[in-house]
């Protein structure tokens, strides 16, 4: 199930990076873009 919102996507994302995900799944697991994906990692 995907999050619902801006925030539950970007924790996700976060959450799935540290457990080794890449860039490149992240983006196809989430269907979002290379600068969501890097937003949403981005120290602030």
């Amino acid at each position: 199930m995907l999050p619902k919102s801006e925030v539950d996507l970007y924790a996700a994302i976060r959450r799935d990076s540290l457990q080794g995900l890449s860039s490149r799944a992240l983006q196809q697991k989430y269907d979002v873009g290379f600068l969501t994906v890097q937003k949403a990692l981005s120290p602030a």
